[in-house]
């Protein structure tokens, strides 16, 4: 419950924090070319009502289902940015946490004065029997 854990979390934060500004930059290019794919819809809209062509229309509906996937995808990205930034503000308070929670660890071993171990006590080289008789009522 060291500064390891403590910077463990905030490298977790900061690369969630990343891949949630990854997903953004994914899903603003996909919208763009929802928007792209949108306007060239009413363009084709309005060539059908200008001839009345059955092939303008085909065209126009292609253009929209192509937009419906692309926007499918960028609403994806968004989910994924999202998750990103939940997990980075979830890491972020969790480093917090474990910084409070050592400071605490270190005010309560200050009070008490007792020394912390720094190490566990060595074990010797000598071996345990491994069964022992008890005496026996």
């Amino acid at each position: 419950m060291g500064t390891r854990s403590v910077t463990v979390a905030l490298c977790v934060s900061l690369l969630s924090a990343g891949m949630a500004g990854y997903c953004y930059t994914r899903s603003d290019a996909l919208q763009v070319q929802g928007q792209w794919l949108m306007e060239r819809g009413t363009a084709q809209a309005e060539d059908y009502a200008n001839r009345l062509d059955g092939s303008a229309a085909d065209a126009q509906l292609k253009s929209f289902a192509e937009r419906r996937a692309v926007l499918e995808r960028a609403h994806r990205w968004q989910r994924g940015m999202m998750l990103g930034i939940l997990a980075s503000m979830l890491a972020a308070v969790s480093a917090y946490l474990l910084f409070l929670l050592k400071r605490l660890d270190d005010q309560l071993v200050d009070a008490t004065g007792e020394p912390r171990p720094s190490a566990p006590p060595p074990v010797s080289s000598e071996r345990a029997p491994a069964l022992i008789s008890s005496p026996q009522r």
